[in-house]
């Protein structure tokens, strides 16, 4: 039996502030108000000190809204408001005394995932919800959900600490001094703005030339499916990881980060690999322990074509060095890059390979060391969005590693072998250098094999049959015929119409269809009864991006 019942914190004492917005509020305020909840909200779960009373809770969320601006923002358009004092809703769960065992932890996870699935109202709710679980009048669990544009991962780590000490009633130190409003001031400086612009022209350089996935999939997936996730643990593979990055020069976070793109080019038998990585923007030390959203995708695009994996982490390291220094941008101008860039090219460029080096966030206690040299475990299924996704827990003393990882490129066998493989690799190449072309073997990672239908073009593996389908879509059944030459130059026959017609109609049906692209050359046929239509006079051809040349030209000079 449960009983709900509702209380405030009160926060005051501030003063009421408003201003711009940052490139990072902007940017999470778009998502959260697009993307599925669970991939914007974070949910955190925290016993409470025994003798806790809910006057303590409410005293210390009300603190704790008081120390970081980013939690009491809304956000209209291009401008925040943030309050100065007010009052925060906090549910109370009530559970009956002398519950079940798990009665009060599986309650904490209802109310959770229920407060984490519900979009946030960025424009009239604070961006952080509370719910504490009781037994009887005894607080037990406490329950935060904080959306994104509020914290990132780092910043979420820095909230939670702070709870943590408020709640038990520690010093806590002074909150960073830097807060949202302050952080958007800078960023509309002349120096900010230099750096922004280099930002794009180093997306806009890598992008004309990388896979527009790593994994070619020709479905587009449901943003809220839940994807298998593996744990792969391996105090060894420390040891190991640590002789490698002496050799090379490396830190242990590139070393790791090099083992997962070397085995995703393995894997999807590519000459490129392209991930995300995501930093926290943190590298200044007055904004070292930010609360808002700071952290951006880095872009790492590094080439395979070397003899040995030493050589590989040396690629990566100077590819994540470029990618490093170029995470600070406007997300609304880079999605209008990517989108003409995508037009130029015609693929749909996917975010598909993600990595985040959270091995400097304070965790929790210490588990019992792994067993045997690589342990594995599958976890609870959650949602995120990409193919394949790698968070590195610890790299000091024990590697310990999570991966996501889309059932529709991996099956489970497939990913074990993959999550293991990873950490084999370690273990190798601190034994000694090991060859590039042997890692497959070594790894247990089968590479995908492409069969009749397959080319290898523009960096990207296309399926014709998948082309086919997105041009016969696109024209709404029109006669058409798809040919693919040896350079694998794809050129679309077609009954009526114009080339910037169906290219535009093609790319817009490209989203999630990662073994499709849109034709590079379309020739128009004048309309003929049945197949004769082939062989009627054509009437126009051409690329059908001339539209989009000039917008390119302007971006790349910028």
């Amino acid at each position: 039996m449960e009983t709900v019942i509702r209380i405030s914190a009160c926060y005051a004492g501030r003063p009421t502030r408003h201003g711009p917005v940052t490139m990072g509020q902007a940017n999470m305020a778009r998502c959260v108000l697009r993307d599925p909840p669970l991939h914007m909200n974070f949910r955190e779960t925290r016993p409470l000190p025994h003798g806790t009373t809910l006057a303590a809770v409410v005293e210390a969320v009300g603190l704790l809204l008081a120390r970081h601006e980013s939690l009491r923002a809304t956000i209209r358009g291009g401008t925040q408001l943030v309050s100065g004092s007010g009052t925060l809703p906090v549910e109370v769960h009530v559970v009956e005394d002398d519950p079940a065992p798990d009665a009060v932890d599986e309650l904490a996870e209802e109310v959770g995932q229920r407060l984490q699935g519900a979009r946030f109202d960025v424009e009239n709710e604070l961006p952080i919800r509370v719910a504490v679980i009781t037994e009887g009048e005894i607080p037990l669990r406490m329950v935060f959900v904080l959306t994104h544009t509020s914290v990132d991962e780092v910043g979420l780590a820095t909230v939670m600490r702070d709870w943590d000490r408020l709640i038990r009633g520690e010093a806590v130190p002074e909150p960073c001094p830097t807060q949202p409003l302050d952080l958007a001031l800078e960023e509309k400086a002349p120096p900010t703005q230099v750096r922004t612009a280099a930002a794009l022209r180093h997306w806009g350089n890598q992008l004309t030339r990388v896979p527009q996935s790593m994994f070619a999939v020709d479905e587009a997936a449901d943003p809220e499916a839940l994807r298998p996730r593996l744990r792969v643990r391996s105090t060894v593979a420390s040891e190991a990881l640590g002789a490698v990055a002496r050799r090379t020069g490396a830190s242990r976070s590139v070393v790791t980060l090099a083992a997962l793109g070397t085995l995703i080019g393995a894997r999807a038998v590519q000459r490129t690999c392209v991930i995300a990585s995501l930093t926290s923007n943190r590298i200044r030390p007055e904004v070292r322990d930010y609360v808002g959203p700071l952290a951006q995708d880095a872009l790492i695009t590094a080439d395979l074509d070397v003899p040995t994996f030493d050589e590989a982490v040396r690629r990566f390291r100077t590819a994540s060095l470029t990618g490093y220094q170029h995470t600070r941008f406007d997300s609304t101008a880079l999605w209008d890059l990517i989108g003409t860039v995508n037009t130029e090219r015609g693929v749909d460029f996917a975010r598909d390979c993600v990595f985040s080096d959270m091995s400097g966030v304070a965790l929790a206690e210490r588990e019992p060391p792994p067993s045997g040299d690589i342990e594995c475990r599958w976890l609870p299924e959650a949602s995120f969005p990409a193919h394949l996704a790698l968070w590195t827990n610890r790299l000091e003393d024990e590697v310990d590693l999570t991966f996501w990882i889309d059932p529709r490129v991996m099956s489970r066998a497939e990913a074990e072998s993959f999550g293991t493989g990873l950490v084999r690799l370690l273990i190798e190449a601190g034994r000694g250098v090991v060859p590039l072309p042997e890692v497959a073997d070594l790894c247990g990672v089968t590479p995908v094999e492409y069969g009749s239908g397959w080319v290898h073009t523009d960096s990207c593996w296309v399926n014709l049959d998948a082309v086919e389908r997105l041009v016969g879509e696109a024209v709404a059944g029109r006669p058409h015929r798809v040919v693919c030459d040896a350079e694998g130059r794809l050129t679309c026959h077609i009954s009526g119409g114009t080339p910037e017609e169906i290219h535009a109609a093609c790319v817009a049906l490209l989203p999630g269809r990662t073994s499709a692209m849109a034709p590079h050359h379309y020739v128009i046929h004048q309309p003929a009864p049945a197949d004769a239509w082939l062989r009627a006079p054509v009437v126009t051809e051409g690329c059908g991006r001339e539209f989009v040349f000039s917008a390119t030209s302007r971006v790349s000079s910028q």
